[in-house]
């Protein structure tokens, strides 16, 4: 069955919508006056500069510029369509939608993304039917999940299941429910042998889901149970890369894990699918795993928009050990407070908290972790001994560690404890510290330069054809001042337009009564009259988009606006709403400049209206009369006196609306 939104629905869905809740469950949010900060999950930053503004229903990041409504936000964060998006808040809000049986011919016509989705849940839900269902699920699959100790409710939770042992049975069940081999193949749940004939990836296995934030399947992990299997057979299996699963973004268990992690803000990282269900079943809910791969900048990123508190929780294994030092500077370069549990050596997370209950878990870790620095350290020295060249070298690498941290106070407090442990002056190991972390800087702005330059270079920017817009004599090429205005005049629009105002009627002195009359239709009445069109091709796109919505949607025009077809005027959409930033001086010098003062009553809505219009009529004028200067200038006698005359008609024109704009105006100019 598929889900179907009506008109009603999607009403009922934006009218239950309050946006700082749904941020809220992925980004850890404070409030800051009426509204709310947190650090941006759309790029990397220690500073939060995300700002959620609940009376506008908004979001806007003032670091890279992203920004919109709650739809916007799970669209981007979920890398996911419109309609996936709703049904997401629909879900959410408890809202029904229509649901509607669709056919194996439509299936095939679904993008491929949405296909992969539609797929991996098929297969979800036949790796737990099978497991549940059948002979060969029962005494291999729920016996292994017996064997591991896992009760019912977890097996449930996790969606835990098995796949058949015969290399084709799934993909004949997933043909006669519609689904091709090409959907298969994308959804990497069957490979192709050289021969061209097809395998089902993970027959024999059990199975493990792998759950994006928001709950939905991406990919599985698959362990051999089959008896008859070789050495050269991988214990474990993964899906491959796929349009909706990278490995180096996703964290295991993080769906279940994120709410007990924002509660106790603290995360406890294992290696492996069993470590996190098993600490989960002890009553351990804050774990998660990096699958068994090398933890990388996403995961840690991604753990961090809920809690900058980690503590690693490897085997007391040489193994586990090395694996808890390689994943340190990782971690504190993307500004993680990290501390280290190593458990005894005949024991991983998962038999740890098989044989022991949840108060002697939390009792362990609360007894043995360590700083990083401070375990790391330690167990250095004692594999160097009194050797002083290799405790030198060890001081490098504690150097080098501590110089990851960004945190300027917490590095001093580091390097003091390092200088006690290393038994070498705190000056000195400080100094240390300072040159590695001059040295990581420059290498990460030359990197950063490189990449900049890459990108200009490659960068190309194209709109979507428009019609030739009417009056051509208005036309110039775009300049600072006439792009200033007319962005200034958008963002009346997209703000404001709303808004009513006020102004004296043409037979006021009879009636003494007041034209009332909306923003827009003040802006966009006096930009036709002075027959005034936008000489940026993609203001005039937008311009003509919102009087094409006006007159449709009068009071929806922005939700409109951020759904346009086109990803240009979406992303103008976003630049122009106006949204309080507590932000740093340089990011304000980098944007548009605005003639629009605060607005603090319908009269200075009026004011502010009025004069912005005027001022980019007041622009193309001057702009007009310098070019009949310059052809004056070069101009045969005959055409003299015509081009005067024109000369001398556009400085009264434009001295009539400085009388209009006033000092303001001039002041600017």
């Amino acid at each position: 069955m598929r889900k179907i939104i009506t008109e009603e629905a999607k009403n009922a869905i934006y009218n239950a919508i309050r946006i700082e809740e749904v941020i809220g469950d992925f980004v850890q949010l404070r409030r800051n006056g009426a509204a709310y900060k947190g650090l941006c999950p759309f790029h990397n930053e220690k500073t939060p500069s995300f700002i959620v503004t609940p009376a506008k229903g908004i979001f806007k990041c003032f670091g890279c510029g992203a920004g919109g409504d709650a739809v916007a936000f799970i669209k981007k964060h979920e890398n996911i369509n419109y309609g996936e998006a709703l049904l997401y808040l629909a879900k959410k809000y408890n809202i029904e939608v229509e649901e509607k049986e669709w056919t194996p011919e439509q299936i095939q016509l679904l993008k491929e993304k949405e296909a992969i989705y539609t797929v991996l849940n098929f297969a979800k839900d036949y790796f737990i039917d099978y497991q549940n269902n059948t002979d060969e699920g029962k005494s291999l699959g729920l016996s292994y999940w017996k064997e591991r100790q896992f009760s019912p409710s977890v097996i449930e939770k996790f969606q835990l299941g098995f796949a058949p042992s015969d290399r084709t049975t799934f993909q004949k069940a997933a043909a006669k429910s519609g689904y091709t081999i090409d959907n298969l193949i994308h959804a990497g749940l069957v490979t192709v042998k050289e021969d061209g004939s097809t395998s089902d990836k993970f027959h024999g296995r059990a199975i493990f889901p792998i759950h994006n934030f928001s709950g939905k399947v991406i990919a599985f992990g698959g362990r051999i149970l089959s008896s008859k299997a070789d050495s050269r057979t991988p214990r474990y299996l993964n899906s491959p890369e796929t349009e909706v699963f990278h490995k180096s973004d996703i964290v295991y268990g993080l769906y279940f894990a994120k709410n007990a992690i924002r509660k106790e803000d603290r995360c406890f990282l294992v290696e492996g699918y069993t470590d996190v269900i098993s600490l989960y079943q002890a009553g351990i809910e804050n774990v998660v795993s990096s699958s068994g791969t090398s933890l990388t900048s996403g995961q840690i990123q991604l753990i961090g928009k809920l809690t900058q508190n980690i503590t690693v929780i490897y085997d007391g294994d040489s193994a586990g050990i090395k694996a808890a030092f390689r994943s340190v500077p990782l971690l504190l370069n993307e500004g993680m407070s990290v501390r280290i549990v190593i458990l005894p050596p005949e024991d991983d997370p998962d038999s740890f908290a098989k044989n022991h209950s949840r108060q002697e878990c939390i009792e362990f870790i609360e007894q043995n972790e360590k700083s990083f620095v401070e375990f790391k350290t330690h167990f250095l020295l004692k594999e160097v001994g009194n050797d002083i060249l290799k405790r030198s070298k060890v001081a490098d690498e504690i150097a080098s560690d501590v110089a990851c941290v960004t945190d300027p106070i917490t590095r001093a407090l580091y390097v003091r404890e390092c200088a006690l442990i290393l038994e070498v002056p705190e000056d000195v190991f400080a100094n240390k510290v300072a040159t590695t972390v001059r040295k990581k800087y420059h290498e990460a702005r030359a990197k950063a330069e490189k990449q900049e330059k890459q990108a200009e270079m490659a960068e190309t920017v194209a709109f979507v054809d428009h019609e030739p817009a009417p009056h051509p004599q208005f036309f110039h090429p775009p300049f600072a001042i006439i792009d200033h205005v007319e962005k200034a005049i958008l963002k009346l629009l997209v703000n404001y337009g709303s808004e009513i105002i006020h102004q004296k009627a043409k037979d006021f002195e009879q009636t003494k009564q007041l034209d009332s009359m909306r923003v827009d239709q003040f802006i966009i009445k006096d930009l036709i009259d002075d027959k005034l069109f936008f000489a940026n091709k993609l203001h005039h796109k937008f311009f003509m988009e919102y009087m094409n919505y006006a007159d449709k949607y009068q009071n929806d025009i922005g939700r409109h606006l951020q759904e346009h077809p086109t990803k240009a005027v979406r992303e103008l959409y976003v630049e122009l709403l106006d949204i309080p930033a507590q932000c740093s001086p340089k990011w304000e010098a980098g944007r548009i400049q605005s003639y629009i003062r605060p607005i603090d009553s319908p009269g200075a809505l009026h004011e502010d209206a009025l004069r912005t219009v005027k001022t980019l009529k007041v622009v193309k004028l001057k702009k007009l009369l310098n070019k009949k200067i310059n052809e004056l200038k070069a101009a045969a006698p005959d055409d003299e006196a015509i081009l005067l005359y024109e000369c001398a008609d556009l400085t009264q024109r434009i001295k009539k609306i400085e009388a209009i704009v006033g000092v303001v105006y001039r002041s600017v100019l």
